[in-house]
């Protein structure tokens, strides 16, 4: 062998090398394996192998960081963008919760029965509950990661379900996520997580048909809230207040249509529902609207 052909052997041998690290299987929510650790290391948050949801949220974080599809999931499209990181091409990422989110969000399409909705691409500001305390507490208090023993949520094209069961003052977040705060709190869990799923667009909440129910103990309580969607042009939101033991009032919700309307945009509402428990009274006001 001369000295090219050895030359050109150890190219090919450092090549494949290098090739090695890069990460090439698809990983999403419930998997484990050691390439997993790689992309936990690479969002900058605890390497444990396991892709739980902290990892999922991360991911969601660095495709919006990156203005690609947001579902959670490490496809292809992810996976390139992870092994430019690896390359040292993404400079501005510093991990999750740490990057400053510049990029519009990338609207993925909505497959239908028989069609595909969208694409359409909002700011991440326009998503209702963005700029909330209680959204903002909801996510640094770790979110479903940390609440996934008493929140459940499942959520397709024909509707979004959030259960709650625990005791009746068990969600810290919010205006006392210092302390113990309400069962009323899963309404804002469900504003926090139902608005960044309408995003991508091409669904509208069924106000009138929006199902809650209630029941259990004080220590042991559960909550069920069920907002079926319906197909329709462009994006829209969900929006809510309410109150635990008192009755707010459709006025604030009110002036939010109006304000809407005046720019142009359709909403919806408000219609309001009641659920009756063992732990209290809920009155909730809703409305929907396009962004």
């Amino acid at each position: 062998m001369n000295l090219q052909e050895q030359i050109s052997r150890i190219k090919n041998v450092i090549q494949m090398i290098d090739e090695a690290s890069y990460l090439s299987s698809s990983m999403k929510l419930g998997m484990e394996s050691e390439e997993i650790e790689v992309l936990q290391d690479l969002m900058k948050i605890p390497v444990t192998g396991d892709f739980n949801q902290e990892t999922e949220d991360c991911v969601k974080e660095f495709q919006t960081f990156t203005n690609i599809k947001i579902d959670g999931i490490v496809g292809p499209e992810t996976r390139g963008k992870l092994n430019e990181l690896l390359d040292g091409k993404l400079k501005d990422w510093l991990g999750c919760k740490k990057t400053k989110l510049t990029q519009k969000l990338a609207i993925p399409f909505l497959t239908g029965d028989n069609e595909k909705q969208g694409p359409s691409q909002v700011s991440s500001n326009d998503v209702v509950g963005s700029s909330w305390k209680s959204c903002k507490a909801w996510r640094a208090s770790g979110g479903l990661s940390k609440w996934g023993d008493k929140i459940k949520i499942e959520r397709s094209s024909s509707g979004f379900l959030i259960t709650y069961e625990g005791p009746s003052s068990g969600l810290s977040i919010a205006h006392a996520k210092g302390g113990g705060d309400t069962i009323h709190q899963a309404y804002n869990v469900l504003i926090c997580e139902i608005n960044p799923f309408l995003a991508q667009g091409g669904l509208k909440p069924k106000l009138e048909e929006i199902k809650i129910d209630g029941g259990g103990s004080s220590k042991n309580s559960k909550i069920t809230i069920f907002v079926p969607f319906t197909k329709a042009e462009g994006v829209w939101q969900l929006d809510r207040r309410g109150g635990w033991n008192h009755n707010p009032g459709p006025s604030k919700m009110s002036s939010k249509c109006k304000d809407v309307e005046k720019s142009g945009k359709e909403c919806i509402g408000p219609v309001s529902k009641v659920v009756t428990a063992p732990f209290g009274k809920i009155t909730e006001y809703f409305v929907t609207h396009q962004v």
